[in-house]
């Protein structure tokens, strides 16, 4: 069943039982479920105005890495998100990274994760990524699969950094949250 077929309410419903860690069903892959994943980070994480240059700018994902990933996030494309529309993009460097509002970095990336994570710093851009220590790298949420689970960790000090909030929901589904 595509995304975009699926009703704003079990929509949301799937993507919280993805992030509580429900199994992922047979026919969900590792991509489809992270890409769920992050944009379920987006719904339950507010961003300042200033982070959109005017009230109808698109919502911006911005992918490092992770073709599959992209693919998965692709189908999401054009959909809305806090009012606007969505929009993809592939990155390849720190130069390409303005006016995103998501962040992945797979872990394939790990060269380019330090340099992206420091273009970003300060600004409000959620930045999310593959394995362990992404957060203490400077993300603000690192993905993981566990036994078919998804698993996230959140940095609260990168989040504060970026201005943004994090839903209590959020919150308290992740595995651990930084102080």
């Amino acid at each position: 069943m595509a995304w975009r077929s699926l009703p704003p309410a079990l929509l949301m419903a799937a993507l919280l039982l993805a992030l509580a860690g429900a199994r992922a069903q047979p026919a969900l892959g590792e991509a489809q479920a992270k890409a769920a994943a992050l944009v379920n980070f987006a719904r339950y994480v507010e961003w300042p105005e200033r982070a959109f240059a005017s009230r109808e700018a698109p919502f911006v994902f911005c992918l490092a890495g992770r073709e599959s990933l992209a693919a998965a996030v692709a189908t999401l494309d054009g959909r809305s998100l806090h009012g606007r529309p969505t929009q993809l993009r592939r990155v390849l460097g720190v130069e390409e990274l303005r006016g995103c509002h998501v962040l992945f970095i797979a872990e394939a990336e790990e060269r380019r994760q330090a340099p992206m994570l420091r273009a970003v710093a300060g600004e409000p851009v959620l930045a999310v990524g593959d394995g362990a220590g992404f957060t203490e790298a400077g993300g603000a949420i690192g993905v993981t699969l566990e036994d078919g689970r998804i698993r996230f960790d959140i940095s609260r000090p990168a989040l504060d950094a970026a201005q943004l909030r994090a839903s209590a929901n959020l919150l308290r589904l992740a595995r651990n949250v930084r102080p």
